[in-house]
């Protein structure tokens, strides 16, 4: 029997690093690896490296050091570059970056002319295009540009698609959609998939793994499930929802006695108001702003620290604030 541990990823990037002119490495020591079908997202705030990362693989850039595989080829290293149009990377990129003065057809092929008439129907009628081959970009709306810049990375049959912030031109109902139908359409293929993006919503929807990206580091990796509950830095709680950090002095207003090496914070949500909660403090409500489906409240403490969190309820006046033990979130290295 084979064992799994053995069989060779899809990608696998060993100590990559890319710095530009005197600055600091914008990709600094990066490892991953990615299994055949499986789908990850890169996440992380803006400048932490994730686009950078990405055209590295496809090989738009060029590394300082470290090696890239993809399908156990090596296709990039101190000793090998192998060109982009040869990795069988497709790429969707953040601006579409659609030709204007071609046609959606001529846009789609462009770069892939041996295609057979009989794939590319089944590939406009896969993204929704049928009907729009003889449109031009500018006579297209913005989801539909994006289905275009999809159908051309899926013509050549990559091996790896990668799509680069492809929802953050689109208005919310536009983007729901667009992330339902690109995820309908990597599962019917089952094709291996790096997803970038800011928004770990769309990462929690569509991915597989989840990587989070710092300063051109990886500070964290795992499920959604994993890394929602089991954050290891402020930084990646934050990522995954509204947190408030509080510090020991106002921890003891709780009741909680913390420890000096270490950060706390509990998810804005995790608050209980005037329950038997095993950690509470008097707080005075300043203001309670309906939010839609919840309040989002303003607190002050008895040390005059403001924290937000939210209730079903509007809340006014003077009340008990408090949490349970498994709702604090313990961060242990403080470097990230």
């Amino acid at each position: 029997m084979t064992n799994i541990n053995n069989i060779a990823p899809l990608l696998e990037v060993n100590a990559l690093s890319k710095s530009y002119a005197s600055h600091d490495y914008v990709i600094d020591e990066v490892n991953l690896r990615l299994e055949q079908g499986k789908v990850m997202a890169l996440v992380g705030e803006s400048g932490s490296g994730k686009t950078t990362l990405v055209r590295l693989i496809a090989g738009l850039e060029t590394p300082d050091s470290g090696s890239i595989s993809i399908g156990g080829q090596c296709v990039t290293s101190n000793e090998t570059f192998i060109p982009p149009e040869s990795r069988k990377v497709g790429m969707v990129f953040q601006d579409y970056a659609l030709f204007p003065h071609l046609t959606v057809i001529q846009n789609i092929v462009y770069g892939c002319k041996d295609i057979e008439k009989k794939d590319l129907k089944a590939l406009l009628e896969m993204v929704g295009l049928l009907g729009f081959e003889q449109r031009y970009p500018h006579q297209l709306s913005g989801g539909q540009q994006q289905r275009v810049a999809l159908a051309r990375a899926l013509a050549p049959r990559p091996r790896l698609l990668i799509l680069d912030e492809p929802f953050s031109n689109l208005d919310v109902g536009l983007k729901l959609q667009l992330r339902s139908e690109i995820f309908k359409i990597i599962q019917q293929l089952g094709i291996t998939a790096i997803f970038v993006t800011h928004d770990t919503q769309d990462a929690i929807m569509i991915a597989d793994e989840i990587v989070v990206l710092k300063k051109g580091q990886i500070v964290q990796q795992g499920n959604a499930s994993f890394l929602f509950n089991c954050p290891n830095s402020l930084y990646v709680a934050a990522l995954f929802g509204s947190v408030v950090p509080l510090n020991l002095e106002d921890l003891k207003y709780f009741n909680f006695t913390g420890k000096l090496d270490e950060k706390y914070a509990i998810r804005m949500e995790q608050f209980q108001v005037n329950a038997h909660s095993a950690f509470k403090a008097e707080i005075t409500i300043l203001k309670s702003l309906f939010f839609g489906q919840h309040y989002l409240n303003t607190c002050k403490l008895p040390n005059g620290k403001l924290i937000s969190f939210t209730s079903a309820q509007e809340l006014r006046g003077n009340l008990q604030l408090g949490f349970e033990l498994e709702a604090i979130l313990v961060f242990r290295n403080l470097r990230t």
